[in-house]
């Protein structure tokens, strides 16, 4: 996903196919505000993705609420453990098993607000993704979803004057060290990282560590 992509079709053609290589030939786009779900989009390989009515996923909005709170792609196995699973959580995954997902990921991508994004990328078998495959295909989510935001938005906020710490702390929390693992690294105290990422955090308007890592990304101040 570069930036010499000129349209949705394009990026989108891109996007799919280098999932599919992964294994992932399922692929839903969901935009959701407060808590609740917007619109739904089933990626298709043979064009743009049909719009689909997001109501229709009995139990969504009840996982939705735990997903606002998480910053990491989640296995779909995951995705009604995060709290008690009730009646509407299971049904959700039986939903999902009817479109003949056995495993995948769901990656939320924090926008302003309550904004959140998801992709979710499905597979017919059921395996384990190791961690070096959820990050690899974190990255080229990201990746896809600033560049489409790119596309619909022509005005690129200038970039922030970050200071060396502020950059370095942000590169770690990417990769998604903790503020004491981040100490560690760059040999300094769990506070003073705080520090920085919370300065970093004011200068891009976000309104936590990984709307911030997103938000320098598109701002050019970092790289995936």
């Amino acid at each position: 996903m570069t930036s010499s992509m000129t349209s949705d079709r394009e990026l989108l053609d891109a996007f799919l196919q280098t999932v599919d290589a992964e294994g992932y030939d399922r692929v839903m786009f969901a935009e959701t505000r407060d808590d609740r779900l917007v619109s739904l989009q089933q990626g298709c390989r043979n064009g743009l993705p049909p719009s689909a009515l997001g109501r229709d996923w009995h139990g969504a909005d009840l996982v939705l609420r735990q997903i606002r709170q998480v910053n990491r792609p989640l296995r779909w196995n995951e995705l009604c453990t995060l709290g008690s699973r009730g009646v509407e959580e299971s049904r959700l995954l039986h939903e999902g098993h009817a479109l003949g997902i056995r495993s995948g990921l769901v990656i939320p991508l924090h926008g302003p607000g309550t904004s959140v994004d998801l992709i979710c990328l499905g597979r017919g078998e059921r395996i384990t993704e190791h961690d070096e495959s959820i990050r690899r295909l974190y990255g080229i989510a990201v990746q896809y979803w600033l560049r489409r935001r790119d596309l619909h938005d022509v005005t690129r906020p200038d970039s922030p004057r970050l200071t060396a710490r502020e950059i370095e702390c942000l590169e770690w929390c990417k990769e998604g060290k903790t503020n004491w693992e981040i100490g560690e690294i760059i040999s300094t105290s769990e506070k003073t990282v705080e520090f920085h990422l919370s300065n970093a955090i004011r200068k891009l308007g976000a309104c936590n560590r990984m709307t911030a890592v997103v938000a320098a990304i598109r701002a050019g101040a970092i790289t995936v």
